[in-house]
């Protein structure tokens, strides 16, 4: 029983390295492309300050986070929870509300062709016996349809880009 506890502690430890690292690699990159713009120099020993400053900050960000939701009385965090937390910072608010309200409309539109799919599909199998008592063929696919099958794909591989540019610009602040 005590190797079991050792070997989870000893999972939940690397798992945070590995976090960690993931997040000193992070404001690397963003030093390196705040130092090219702003022509300055970061020391290695400022990018590791700023990089554990930044894991502390998000590892309190992720209390609160959880806090909120528990206290309405919810196991999942959602948006308003991250809103409640992102209060204090004006730019960063009108950030998060704006993408808000893109994947709202998105998931809106997303909704709207599935239901069009749906139907589409639902006048597709009443036209074969449609067409065999007219004699027509209707096995062919509609113009439409590889073109709703592609973009599908498109905007699911779209979520987790936007979901890592969020992150990151959370982590600027």
């Amino acid at each position: 029983m005590e190797d079991d506890e050792g070997a989870e502690e000893q999972e939940r430890f690397s798992h945070r390295q590995r976090l960690k690292a993931a997040v000193h690699y992070t404001v690397g990159c963003l030093c390196e492309d705040v130092a090219s713009d702003k022509e300055v120099q970061f020391s290695k020993q400022t990018i590791a300050a700023i990089s554990e400053l930044t894991f502390r900050q998000c590892e309190h960000f992720a209390k609160d986070l959880e806090m909120f939701a528990r206290h309405a009385k919810r196991s999942t965090i959602n948006t308003e929870d991250v809103k409640l937390l992102a209060r204090r910072s004006n730019s960063l608010l009108k950030y998060i509300t704006e993408k808000n309200e893109e994947l709202t409309q998105f998931n809106i539109e997303q909704r709207a062709k599935k239901k069009k799919k749906l139907e589409d599909d639902k006048t597709k199998s009443l036209a074969p016996a449609e067409a065999a008592a007219s004699g027509r063929d209707s096995s062919a696919p509609s113009p439409g349809a590889e073109a709703a099958f592609g973009e599908g794909r498109q905007e699911q591989a779209d979520s987790p880009e936007r979901r890592m540019k969020l992150s990151a610009f959370i982590l600027s602040f």
